[in-house]
């Protein structure tokens, strides 16, 4: 069954849980001195995961910048994932759909567009990159860093650069059944030639589903 987490419905599972591990049961006595706030413990992200929220997006596209801001619905799965970008008044404005073989970008009144890499196809559309394959795992707050070693996001480890150059900034957390899950996600990346452009993503997470 899916499991719906609304931040300000969290605070109860919180306290429950906080007193089941101090209830002295011998069972749960190694659960004590988990730290749920530390980077050494492990987080096990899932392939399976649904995000809601919002984002605000500003960039340079040919010697301009330019800005945008709305909803947007994740849904992933090991081998498919749906995202669709929302206008604020809740308006679909494109729905991407991934496959391991092809990406299809729809949007309205427009023809639908096929092609093997993702970030390519949205970027051509959208005229801004949206790093489809580092957020599946990113917006849990798994990532690799520039040195290929994997990085464990924390309220004590906030911040990490890929190793594709984006440098992720986990601002804010709420309480998740077993770990903290990322609230305010802060993603930026300069360009690396006149070909690319500079991007600074903004993303508030209003609702996980497990």
């Amino acid at each position: 069954m899916k499991k719906t987490f609304h931040p300000y419905k969290i605070g109860m599972f919180a306290v429950f849980l906080f007193s089941i591990m101090l209830s002295g049961c011998s069972s749960f006595q190694s659960m004590e001195k988990l730290n749920i706030f530390s980077s050494d413990t492990p987080r096990s992200c899932s392939e399976k995961a649904g995000v809601k929220g919002r984002f605000s997006i500003h960039y340079q596209a040919d010697g301009k910048e330019e800005s945008l801001h709305g909803g947007f619905d994740w849904k992933q799965a090991p081998d498919y994932t749906v995202i669709t970008l929302l206008s604020p008044l809740g308006q679909s404005m494109a729905k991407i759909e991934i496959t391991p073989q092809l990406t299809t970008f729809i949007a309205p009144n427009k023809a639908p567009r096929s092609a093997a890499n993702a970030e390519e196809l949205i970027k051509s559309e959208l005229g801004w990159t949206l790093p489809v394959t580092g957020l599946k795992d990113w917006l849990q707050g798994c990532a690799t860093d520039m040195q290929g070693k994997p990085f464990i996001a924390s309220p004590e480890s906030k911040q990490v650069i890929t190793r594709d150059g984006w440098q992720i900034d986990y601002i804010t957390w709420i309480e998740g059944p077993v770990m903290p899950l990322p609230k305010r996600i802060n993603l930026t990346k300069g360009s690396s030639d006149s070909r690319d452009v500079d991007i600074n993503l903004k993303l508030v997470i209003d609702e996980w589903h497990f």
